[in-house]
């Protein structure tokens, strides 16, 4: 089995192109959607209407020779597992993960899970954390059957409550809450403001329990400023507020964006997007 990996369309495309028996997993780029030829699971964009692809039914796993994908997440992960029919664990911890996919991880307190999956949640995101699977930044096509081979059978030692996996996921939660007070700087309204060498940007709800609608980071490793909104918002564009301050090289969409690649900010910076965002809040 063949799982093809690329950030480009063009790229992923021609690499299905000589295989009869396709499946693409959220293999989606904007509005354009690689195909495949037996299976295509999309629900982004103009396809938000389609299940997530972890609940998809599976088909017969000789039908399909090459799968096709943008990225690597739970989601995917969960589609191409499905397909195949190898996806382990009660049909409960996949909508959990269906419901994270779509409303973010922040949002996971709102879902109702029982503690067993929320349990074996946080022990996949310690593994995944440390085991990131990135398409190549020049957009050509690698295979990532080992790493996805892998992630199933993490998965399946997850969903059989192996305690060294679920003592991770333990473990995971503590070092978040530490990094929800280490990165904290400060509250302006409904925007976080934080500093820290990790990505902080999910982290929507104070040290002291409040939620937030936004959060500002800076990066004193990398010189980097990211905003993010926990929600959308009517009228409120992280990328549009970005590039009004920095100009076109900042990049990003609607509820997230960061300052331009390269080039290295500073807390004045930081300053001036966390008013702006006060002020459109």
């Amino acid at each position: 089995m063949k799982v093809l990996l690329s950030s480009s369309a063009k790229s992923l495309r021609a690499a299905l192109l000589p295989h009869a028996s396709t499946a693409t997993v959220e293999a989606e780029f904007g509005d354009v959607v690689v195909e495949g030829t037996i299976a295509t699971l999309a629900h982004h964009g103009a396809r938000a209407g389609n299940p997530c692809p972890c609940l998809c039914d599976s088909v017969p796993a000789e039908r399909i020779d090459v799968f096709g994908i943008s990225h690597v997440d739970l989601d995917t992960i969960g589609g191409v597992l499905g397909l195949l029919g190898r996806r382990p664990g009660p049909m409960s911890f996949w909508t959990l993960a269906a419901f994270i996919d779509v409303n973010g991880p922040h949002k996971v307190s709102e879902f109702g899970a029982c503690p067993e999956d929320l349990a074996r949640l946080y022990a996949w995101w310690a593994w995944s954390e440390a085991h990131r699977c990135l398409p190549p930044r020049d957009g050509s096509v690698t295979d990532v059957a080992d790493y996805m081979m892998s992630a199933a059978e993490i998965l399946a030692a997850i969903m059989s409550d192996d305690p060294g996996m679920l003592a991770l996921g333990v473990e995971w939660c503590s070092k978040k809450e530490a990094l929800n007070v280490s990165s904290f700087l400060e509250r302006a309204g409904n925007v976080l403001v934080r500093v820290h060498v990790e990505f902080v940007n999910g982290l929507y709800i104070d040290p002291n329990g409040q939620a937030a609608k936004a959060v500002v980071a800076y990066n004193p490793a990398k010189g980097g400023v990211t905003i993010s909104l926990a929600d959308p918002v009517l009228g409120v564009s992280c990328v549009e507020i970005a590039q009004a301050l920095w100009g076109p090289l900042a990049g990003g969409r609607a509820g997230i964006a960061g300052s331009p690649r390269g080039k290295r900010m500073c807390l004045d910076d930081l300053v001036k997007v966390r008013d702006a965002l006060v002020t459109v809040l």
